[in-house]
């Protein structure tokens, strides 16, 4: 049977999600090339930091740091055999930083290569890579689990297949990534939003949206195209606009904080009942957003 609570809790108001994890762990020494799930082995006080950084900021739920744990990824790194391992550790950090009230979602990205016939991944090995995952982040703690930034549709089905059988009893949430072209919004692959909502829902998802890629404002335009085709709660997490690098060579985002915000308010109005921030958003941003849905 499913964890209600935190469904129970969707349907009391605006929930919070928390913003980026990579452009945080960067700011506390994380090396270009560097494995960011390592450092829920080898730095877990800083991880624990972030999360309590966004619970502070607000946020009611936080991400765990395992974006890039499915085996099929860390194995670029060599650490493939260290998936289940380093995915429990990201679980299990993150519930140490919430208190009562508080949910750790445990996040499920892509594996970073195709499908065939565009890449060398069968779907079964895609499936068994991230049931292992979703089992360790449910055995570390984890109240919920977040699929995100899906660009294929054929990925999500089986991540969110293989998350149900491995946590029955956690709610599962999927979000797609879209880019916006003079034709509306499609995934990397050219699907379109209507057959991935209506996808995930049929296939047991208990709640979709999009995050990253987009901005609030592009978020904004997208939101009640999303609530036009899926019953399910509604998540949305833009990026602070889109990525350059500055003149000493850092990377930073397009939006201000000011206009990463004023997208909201449309987006809320769509009837989206979960929001939060992607790439290049921080503490900062959440505060921000927090306030705004207070006011809302």
């Amino acid at each position: 049977m499913k964890d209600s609570y935190f469904l129970a809790r969707l349907e009391k108001g605006i929930v919070l999600f928390d913003g980026a994890m990579g452009t945080e762990l960067i700011k506390r020494g994380l090396k270009p090339g560097e494995c960011p799930e390592t450092w829920n082995l080898s730095h877990p006080k800083d991880i624990e930091e972030v999360h309590r950084s966004y619970f502070e900021a607000g946020s009611e739920v936080v991400t765990t740091n395992s974006f890039g744990g499915h085996p099929v990824k860390l194995k670029a790194y060599g650490l493939e055999t260290k998936a289940e391992e380093l995915n429990y550790a990201a679980a299990s950090v993150a519930a140490q930083a919430k208190e009562k009230g508080q949910f750790v979602a445990g996040s499920l990205g892509p594996a970073g290569q195709f499908l065939k016939p565009y890449g060398p991944l069968e779907e079964a090995e895609l499936e068994a890579g991230f049931y292992l995952q979703a089992s360790a982040l449910a055995a570390g703690g984890a109240d919920l689990l977040l699929i995100e930034t899906m660009y294929d549709l054929r990925e999500a089905l089986c991540a969110l297949r293989a998350a149900k059988r491995a946590a029955s009893s956690l709610p599962v949430l999927v979000t797609m990534t879209f880019q916006r072209t003079p034709r509306g919004f499609f995934t990397l692959m050219g699907q379109k939003v209507a057959d991935c909502l209506q996808s995930l829902e049929a296939a047991g998802a208990d709640g979709a949206g999009a995050n990253c890629t987009l901005t609030s404002q592009d978020m904004a335009e997208l939101a009640p195209l999303l609530r036009a085709e899926t019953s399910l709660p509604l998540l949305v997490q833009p990026n602070a606009g889109q990525p350059k690098t500055d003149s000493d060579g850092r990377l930073v985002y397009s939006q201000t904080i000011d206009d990463f915000v004023l997208g909201f308010t449309q987006i809320l109005e769509a009837g989206v009942q979960a929001v939060g921030g992607c790439c290049g958003t921080n503490p900062e941003y959440i505060r921000r957003l927090s306030n705004l849905i207070r006011i809302e």
